[in-house]
């Protein structure tokens, strides 16, 4: 009996263990689902390939679970420890990544906007103003050279666009011969914010429309003072 009961254990140790020792030195089976030997290391390449998680399966007319799931063959008792070993490993990583190329969007799209020049830096005429040569300089000499890319707000018209882009570029060649590297390009976009100019007029029409400041009239004091006598005059008068 005791003899029959370690069979039956070693047979089931040996079922147990066929899904990791797999092949044809251990068990000799043959895999439908594969055109490679199995036990194979092109075998076990093939089925390291295989997603974890649960399998969808159809049962009376119903899917099993009722989520979507992969319908491709199930993984390896290996594979099965090292994804739930590592997990979320290695699709916690995609999501980083999506994460980290929104950040970077929108780190790319501040410094676009901190290298741009606007309308209020040109002259009417397509000339840089100080206020823009100001800008130019600050983003030569100051902004990161991976960041270091010079855009022209468009007017939508290609004339005057080409005069702001002419005028930039002489202003880049008085500064440096490494300025004249620096790539200049015009792109359709909108201010935020306000100038100072602007700023220092509203404040200055503030200033100028407020009222002087002023005493009211005597008469107030005055009432004051004669309620307070009679109040005092009624309070005298009561035993």
């Amino acid at each position: 009996m005791r003899k029959f009961g370690l069979q039956y254990f070693a047979l089931l140790l040996i079922a147990t263990c066929s899904g990791c020792m797999t092949g044809p030195s251990f068990v000799e089976h043959h895999d439908p689902t594969s055109m490679h030997e199995p036990g194979s290391d092109a075998w076990w390449a093939e089925k390291a390939m295989l997603p974890p998680g649960q399998r969808s399966r159809s049962w009376k007319g119903k899917v099993w679970p009722a989520v979507p799931r992969s319908t491709q063959p199930g993984q390896q008792f290996t594979h099965t420890f090292h994804s739930a070993h590592y997990w979320p490993l290695p699709y916690v990583c995609q999501d980083r990544q999506y994460v980290n190329n929104i950040f970077e969007m929108q780190i790319a799209r501040g410094w676009q906007d901190e290298t741009t020049l606007y309308d209020r830096h040109f002259q009417v005429g397509g000339e840089l103003t100080e206020a823009g040569r100001l800008q130019l300089a600050d983003i030569i000499y100051v902004v990161p050279p991976e960041r270091r890319n010079i855009f022209i707000q468009s007017t939508h018209d290609p004339e005057m666009d080409a005069i702001r882009t002419t005028s930039v570029h002489s202003a880049l060649a008085m500064m440096s011969p490494e300025a004249r590297s620096v790539p200049v390009s015009v792109r359709n976009c909108q201010e935020i914010g306000r100038s100072a100019r602007e700023v220092e007029m509203i404040n200055s029409q503030y200033i100028n429309s407020t009222p002087s400041p002023r005493l009211s009239g005597g008469s107030g004091t005055s009432a004051s003072g004669g309620a307070a006598g009679n109040t005092g005059g009624s309070g005298g008068g009561t035993p």
